[in-house]
């Protein structure tokens, strides 16, 4: 059996001014840096070690993955994945957040956007090839809230597109046999 911790990047302006950011490459503001510090120090605090650590290759969770692998004193190298790269939002890249992009997000209705089925097939696909490649180890993924809802919409009944996920929450996430289930989901190491 695989279990998959899955966490959120860390505060990027965009996030802190309700930008949809999709593909764009921004950074971790300073917040966002100190947040990785504290999800590195909450996973340490719960003596938990990964086998693999793995991260979108965008910097706001390259980075992410980069600082709490140095918190937790692990001597991997944080491998990236292009399976893990958040959503292209279309025409809502760049754009506000707002109650017509919530409902466009239900409904598949942004143009140009990577539609759900077509996100959720490939974040499968990224975790099915992780967990093939590395069976029955304890994996870190860095990644960001589309790649996240992508999974649990499909394993948490009263989860969808438009509930939100924390930055840097952790979801747990384990793999036997083919299956997925969810442990646990948007916990806040922050509190």
């Amino acid at each position: 059996m695989n279990i998959i911790y899955m966490i959120r990047h860390g505060e990027t302006d965009a996030n802190k001014n309700f930008i949809v950011q999709g593909r764009m490459n921004n950074p971790l503001n300073q917040n966002g840096i100190e947040q990785a510090r504290k999800t590195g120090a909450y996973l340490k605090n719960h003596q938990e070690h990964f086998d693999l650590i793995v991260a979108s290759p965008l910097k706001r969770a390259h980075d992410t993955a980069m600082i709490i692998c140095k918190t937790l004193n692990e001597k991997k190298l944080v491998l990236t994945h292009s399976g893990f790269t958040e959503r292209h939002f279309g025409d809502f890249d760049g754009k506000q957040i707002d109650a017509e992009y919530s409902q466009k997000v239900l409904s598949d209705q942004i143009p140009n956007m990577e539609k759900n089925a077509d996100l959720e097939k490939r974040i499968f696909g990224a975790l099915n090839e992780l967990c093939a490649r590395y069976p029955d180890k304890k994996i870190l993924i860095v990644a960001h809230s589309h790649v996240i809802k992508a999974i649990l919409v499909n394993l948490v009944k009263e989860f969808n597109y438009t509930s939100y996920l924390s930055n840097c929450s952790i979801n747990i996430i384990h793999h036997d046999h083919g299956k997925y289930t969810v442990e646990n989901y948007n916990i806040n190491p922050l509190e």
